[in-house]
């Protein structure tokens, strides 16, 4: 039911949604190459458990932002956490990997809504300016779950095997799905006038219209390929540390720490120049600036004169590219989502459906690749930093972009 209150909910809530949702990306990458091993399925098979949830995720916040303007923030967000709850308790009981393929899609469901229906509330309660502020603060949960997930998840499986971690997940989200049933209110007052006003024309419409802005097509190409980079390491990492350099895997889950580090970093980096009014077409360009530093530092790495320096450079390399992230993605979405203000639930829904597109394309890419795991990273780091060049390039050629406080 809908209530007066604009309020968001309390932001501990937010980034404990956030990452217990995105947690379960994280949380059994240390046990990709035992899943590969207990179904007899190569690589790029057991990470059907990766791209299908990518995928999945890209169509469902296409959607998810218009369903909550229909029928409430509150009660979309609650659906799709029991179905993400539901899904986790299935994947810890599944003996079939189709099966679990299957429930990583409806697992989308879930992280889909916590991931769009959260900023769609920041927007309905807060000014521009204020709204990067609070995307950055929310999400730190991206922060936490890199941190914690593959140490907590590399623990789980010494114990009690990869299916420990969803039995984890599970246990996690219950409890906030009490709490978010208590302090969650509706922010959305405009759901019967969208209803009387809605058609499925004008939805993909909308969509279209979108679409042919080139501004757009540039900053979803930024966020897209920063987004693959990024995901073409998390796909092939357990492999490249585990199986090709010898990594055990408790060590392995120690370089998530590094990452979150760096994305710490990058997001008091990116919440002071906000603060100092610097434009965003400003911090975004100093993003790609550093993506373009850690794709160096990775292409190079196989020249280094021993593992530890090998290992030692793609790590660092992979922590710029994670700090790069931080710079570019909630200045990115929130001005794309200002951009349209008549069409901000489509313009993010349709930017984060290509952020989560190009995802699960570095997945496929990294992991079809015929080398080993080191070059294809390498290959398709390169590859995925010049397309976020070249979407710079689009984005800005014709549109400058005032402060968002303007």
């Amino acid at each position: 039911m809908t209530t007066s209150t604009r309020a968001a909910p309390p932001i501990a809530l937010m980034v404990l949604l956030l990452f217990a949702t995105q947690a379960c990306t994280d949380i059994f990458l240390p046990g990709l190459p035992a899943i590969a091993a207990q179904f007899g399925v190569p690589m790029h098979t057991a990470n059907l458990t990766i791209s299908a949830y990518n995928y999945s995720q890209a169509a469902v916040v296409l959607c998810i932002g218009v369903v909550s303007d229909l029928y409430g923030r509150r009660s979309t967000l609650l659906v799709c956490l029991a179905l993400h709850i539901a899904a986790s308790i299935s994947i810890a009981l599944s003996a079939s990997l189709a099966w679990i393929v299957a429930m990583r899609v409806v697992q989308a469901a879930g992280s889909g809504a916590v991931y769009i229906v959260l900023r769609l509330v920041i927007k309905d309660t807060l000014d521009r300016q204020a709204q990067i502020h609070a995307t950055g603060l929310l999400v730190i949960g991206l922060v936490l779950s890199p941190i914690l997930a593959p140490v907590a998840g590399a623990w789980i499986i010494q114990l009690g095997g990869w299916r420990g971690c969803f039995w984890a997940i599970a246990a996690i989200e219950a409890p906030l799905f009490l709490w978010a049933w208590l302090a969650v209110r509706e922010t959305n007052h405009q759901q019967a006038a969208i209803r009387a006003a809605f058609s499925w024309g004008k939805h993909f419409a909308a969509y279209i219209g979108v679409l042919k802005d080139g501004y757009f097509l540039g900053m979803a190409l930024i966020v897209g390929a920063a987004f693959a980079a990024f995901y073409a390491f998390i796909s092939i990492s357990s492999y490249l540390y585990i199986d090709q350099y010898g990594v055990a895997a408790s060590r392995y889950a120690l370089v998530f720490i590094g990452l979150a580090a760096f994305y710490l970093a990058g997001n008091r980096l990116m919440s002071k120049l906000n603060a100092d009014n610097v434009a965003p077409q400003r911090i975004v360009g100093i993003g790609i600036g550093v993506s373009v530093a850690g794709a160096v530092l990775i292409v190079c790495a196989p020249v280094a004169s021993s593992t530890l320096a090998v290992i030692a450079t793609v790590t660092l390399g992979t922590c710029l590219l994670r700090l790069a992230t931080a710079l570019i993605n909630p200045p990115a979405q929130v001005v794309v989502t200002n951009h349209f203000p008549d069409q901000g639930s489509h313009a993010l829904g349709l930017l984060t459906c290509i952020q989560y597109a190009f995802a699960a394309v570095g997945t496929m890419v990294v992991s079809g690749l015929p080398f080993r795991p080191g070059t294809n990273f390498s290959i398709s780091t390169g590859l995925f930093v010049v397309l976020s060049v070249a979407g710079y390039a689009l984005a800005f050629r014709r549109v400058p972009l005032a402060h968002p406080s303007a």
